[in-house]
């Protein structure tokens, strides 16, 4: 697998968002935040912008993810905290094109998420097999279209629950 991930790749990720490219598909990321340990949570805090910068350069897209920056201003401990960046989220998830689920299991901020984009009627994709028929499942149960969501199998890096392997093998963490 190529590298992409190089020792700046963090503040390229966030040029993205100076640049007004309309064209490019808008990503939502939507992969866990919360954890038992606080180094585990910043760990899937890096994991997150890692997302978002694969789907930024592997797959062409604007990708946003407000679990990747709002703990570093709200506290995910504090409910009322809590409640700002999850109603932050949902509009942001609002003004995007596709729900990109990634990782290997499914939090609770995440199916409040992707319970949203099926209400919106919007694209869903997922990235290893278990998510893909745990949402079809999941939106089935709750009376949405499970062909609103797909496998992509050509992307394996978004499903991986800790891509941090691949990044410390590339000197990144």
């Amino acid at each position: 697998m190529e590298n992409i991930y190089h020792d700046y790749w963090e503040q390229e990720l966030l040029y993205q968002f100076l640049k007004n490219d309309r064209c490019k598909k808008r990503a939502y990321i939507c992969s866990p935040l919360s954890a038992v340990t606080d180094e585990e949570m910043v760990e899937n805090i890096k994991i997150a912008r890692a997302y978002m910068y694969y789907a930024m350069k592997k797959m062409g897209m604007n990708a946003s993810a407000p679990h990747a920056y709002l703990p570093m201003l709200l506290c995910d401990k504090v409910p009322a905290d809590r409640s700002i960046a999850l109603q932050f989220g949902l509009e942001l998830l609002e003004e995007s094109d596709v729900l990109l689920i990634c990782g290997n299991r499914i939090s609770s901020g995440m199916s409040g998420e992707i319970a949203h984009a099926a209400y919106l009627k919007m694209p869903m994709m997922t990235f290893e097999e278990s998510i893909y028929l745990e949402v079809q499942k999941n939106l089935t149960k709750q009376g949405y279209d499970k062909h609103s969501v797909h496998l992509d199998r050509e992307n394996v890096l978004m499903g991986c629950s800790s891509p941090m392997a691949y990044l410390e093998k590339a000197g990144i963490f």
